[in-house]
């Protein structure tokens, strides 16, 4: 169980990683033909706030970043926990 645990975590945070900067980039041009301004962060379209959607994704990947490497580093620990229990 803990395995399985290990390796959905680990898929998910390099799925996250590599899909997060598309958004991010994606909502870069969002920003550029669906508002009027260059400081206006609402879009004309569909009325959302472009410029938190960017922050959000731009937390997503740090998050996804820092998770994959400490998952990576503990990878040991995490998967052959000594038992005191003799």
């Amino acid at each position: 169980m803990r395995k399985t645990v290990y390796f959905l975590l680990i898929a998910i945070s390099i799925l996250g990683t590599l899909v997060t900067p598309y958004g991010i980039v994606n909502t870069m041009v969002s920003l550029k033909y669906e508002t009027e301004n260059i400081n206006d962060c609402v879009s004309n379209v569909n009325g959302i706030n472009l410029c938190d959607t960017i922050r959000n994704l731009k937390i997503i990947f740090v998050f996804c970043l820092v998770l994959l490497v400490f998952l990576i580093y503990f990878r040991k620990k995490i998967l052959n926990p000594k038992s005191n229990a003799e």
